[in-house]
């Protein structure tokens, strides 16, 4: 069974402003939008708000109402570093990480296979928990089986929480209150004139008017809080260095040279910046002298930029300037980055499927594996799961592709090239229960198998008969297997994941 763990470092500008500023521990503190009396307050502690200050407010309305209220501007570029800093953090505990894209401090995390390196996962939630303290920041940590379900969590408890299965998952969901959710306070106020307090209370309002009477935020938790809305886990890779480096075979001073050997660098790491939507804030030159010693060279340009002209005439600039003691041997092009403005991301090369370069890499495959290599599946009309399609050669490629959102999770059916006989102990399925929503399958008394799904035909070859089943493995994985009536034999037909 796949595991999901959420981490909620819960207020992120504001534990950054109580780090920056320690002596605001025991003050009312606010995080504000800018230093402005018509600013709005985005984050506060318990202090500000015991004294009525709320978020959204005005900053000139939270003064009026606190007269002691510390507040001060949390930069986006300080959230986005601290944002991959805790990210980077988490990687030791987890190869998967996907910070929110939405709420700074939210972390999703792949917990599955963790039993050879913790004891359990309860441990592992507590490391988590304890790495984070370490780094100065309050966190909770919460495992379960769905996406939704540990986020809820992580939002409404404290400390690590750790859910059996996704029944012990759905209840402690259920008792959530929707105080603790970021839902606008206005249509919260609505829903608790109608006594919902609760994720289990909102869940038993029809589905189908949510939209209509609370809006679209609304719509939108009750879609995932339901599991009718989907979203598998995106991890974001690790930031690499982004740098270039060159040795020179000869010592190297002049600034011609010089410049045009930065162009080559730069144009590579500017082509990496850009598949990333980054842009360089500062260039930084690190020159090893022939004499042994360095020298550091850091450029900035007026504004973030991914124009290697501009760049570039920083540095023919700073190299005129610069009187070096000996020729460099070693050339090193690092660059600080952030996130690229808007209208730099237009100008960013989209990432294009192309049918002529993958029609060549067939031909090349063709050439040195075989044509018979290069096949694809094409669909047929037959009885037998095992021949309702064929494998045929795939010379060209006519049509491209295109990803198709889903608000469901698809399920992948695996069907073996022979069926594989199972033990002779294994038996033939007992006929239980099949789950009620999947079509034609009858209702029966158990849950470890779904069926039979009955397939018979071919009565002039002597005749065909097998009772199709989905049965639970023991692993958790959902087997294919029938009963061959002929052969009065199981034998597995595929899986489904």
């Amino acid at each position: 069974m796949d595991r999901l763990a959420c981490v909620d470092v819960a207020a992120l500008p504001l534990q950054l402003l109580l780090q920056a500023q320690p002596g605001w521990l025991n003050v009312p503190v606010a995080v504000v939008e800018a230093d402005k009396p018509q600013a709005t307050v985005l984050f506060l502690n318990e202090r500000a708000r015991r004294a009525g200050v709320r978020q959204g407010q005005r900053y000139a309305t939270a003064l009026a109402l606190s007269g002691d209220l510390h507040a001060a501007v949390i930069t986006t570029s300080q959230i986005e570093a601290s944002v991959r800093m805790l990210a980077d953090c988490l990687r030791r505990y987890s190869p998967h990480v996907e910070p929110s894209s939405d709420t700074p401090g939210v972390f999703w995390l792949d917990a599955s296979g963790l039993n050879r390196l913790y004891p359990s996962l309860q441990a592992w939630a507590q490391a988590v928990r304890l790495e984070l303290q370490r780094a100065g920041f309050r966190a909770t940590v919460a495992v379960g089986v769905s996406r939704f379900g540990v986020y809820a969590l992580a939002k409404s408890y404290r400390g690590a929480m750790v859910c059996a299965d996704a029944g012990e998952e759905h209840a402690a969901v259920r008792r959530v209150s929707l105080a603790q959710l970021d839902l606008d306070h206005g249509v919260r106020e609505r829903l608790l004139a109608l006594g919902v307090e609760t994720i289990g209370d909102f869940l038993r309002l029809p589905g189908d008017g949510i939209r209509q009477r609370f809006g679209a935020e609304a719509d939108t938790l009750y879609q995932r809080a339901s599991g009718r809305r989907w979203s598998p886990l995106v991890p974001v890779a690790a930031d690499e260095p982004q740098e270039r480096t060159l040795h020179f075979d000869t010592p190297e001073s002049n600034t011609e040279r010089l410049v045009f050997v930065v162009k080559r660098l730069l144009d590579s790491l500017l082509a990496a910046l850009t598949s990333r939507a980054q842009a360089v804030t500062e260039l930084v030159l690190s020159m090893t002298l022939d004499d042994k010693s360095t020298r550091l060279e850091r450029i900035r340009p007026a504004s973030a930029t991914l124009e290697a002209a501009q760049l570039l005439v920083l540095v023919r600039l700073r190299l005129d300037a610069v009187h070096l003691s000996a020729g460099i041997v070693t050339l090193r092009v690092s660059a600080d980055t952030c996130s690229a403005a808007p209208h730099q991301r237009q100008l960013l090369h989209e990432a294009r499927r192309d049918a002529d370069a993958a029609n060549q890499a067939l031909a090349r495959l063709g050439a040195e594996c075989g044509e018979q290599c290069v096949v694809r599946a094409r669909v047929c009309d037959a009885h037998l799961p095992s021949a309702r399609f064929v494998w045929e050669p795939l010379a060209h490629v006519t049509a491209l592709s295109a990803p198709r959102v889903v608000a469901s999770r698809p399920l992948v059916r695996r069907i073996y090239a022979q069926p594989l006989p199972v033990a002779s102990g294994f038996g033939r399925p007992a006929l239980p229960m099949a789950l009620s929503d999947v079509p034609g399958a009858r209702r029966q008394t158990s849950d470890a198998e779904l069926g039979p799904y009955i397939v018979s035909g071919g009565w002039w070859g002597g005749g065909v008969r097998r009772d199709y089943y989905f049965r639970h493995a023991e692993d958790g994985n959902l087997r294919w297997v029938y009963y061959d009536h002929r052969k009065a034999r199981v034998f597995a037909q595929g899986g489904v994941e």
